[in-house]
């Protein structure tokens, strides 16, 4: 599928969802926007940009089961399920769910800060393991650290191709960001496509598999 493919796709699948599709986007950003409002740091002191930087960290962590319900929530679109607001909250359905998201979004988290130093190994990291939230969904038979060696196999000599979809964002992206409102409403249509590269790429994998 080209990169306008997928998005044909995921506006196909948002018709009559978008509703849906925005109110979880909503309340995603408010959560986090809660959290966001109780840290602030001193640009001009090293020590408060370094705890403002850990404790992005931490709350990161801590809340990566509503990041993963976000995803839960799409990828159930894209397969024709129903999702809503609770979604969201679904990676808190019990502990073991829990503290296996909080393990894998803890490495893949550290691996990218400590790689935005040299911004590359950054961008290699995200984009090796950002299949994770969809297989810890998909693959509760794997550890957390399987989950991450999963998403390496199945990103191998794929990762400029996901690079592209990426860039192919990179406008919508820009206006988007002049406001908060344009953030919210690009993530729907943004995720909605990424759910549907997850499905592809998975369905290659099947079939590679059964021909091999």
């Amino acid at each position: 599928m080209t990169n306008l493919q997928y998005k044909q796709a995921a506006l196909a699948t948002l018709k009559g969802k978008w509703l849906t599709a925005l109110s979880i986007s909503i309340i995603y950003f408010v959560i986090f926007a809660l959290a966001a409002s109780r840290m602030s740091f001193d640009q001009d002191n090293l020590d408060s940009m370094l705890r403002f930087v850990a404790l992005n960290i931490v709350v990161t962590i801590v809340l990566s089961p509503v990041t993963l319900g976000r995803t839960i929530a799409y990828l159930r679109f894209v397969r024709g399920e129903s999702a809503g607001i609770g979604t969201l909250f679904e990676g808190f359905a019990s502990i073991r769910f829990y503290l296996r998201t909080m393990a894998a979004y803890t490495l893949v988290t550290l691996l990218v800060y400590v790689g935005s130093f040299l911004i590359l190994p950054a961008i290699y990291f995200y984009l090796m393991y950002r299949l994770v939230p969809f297989l810890l969904v998909d693959r509760p038979d794997l550890s957390f650290v399987q989950v991450l060696g999963e998403s390496r196999r199945m990103m191998r000599g794929r990762k400029w191709r996901l690079a592209k979809l990426y860039l192919s964002f990179i406008i919508w992206g820009i206006l988007a960001l002049l406001s908060t409102v344009g953030v919210v409403l690009l993530t729907p249509y943004f995720d909605t496509t990424m759910a549907h590269f997850y499905e592809k790429l998975k369905q290659e994998q099947q079939t590679a598999t059964r021909t091999a």
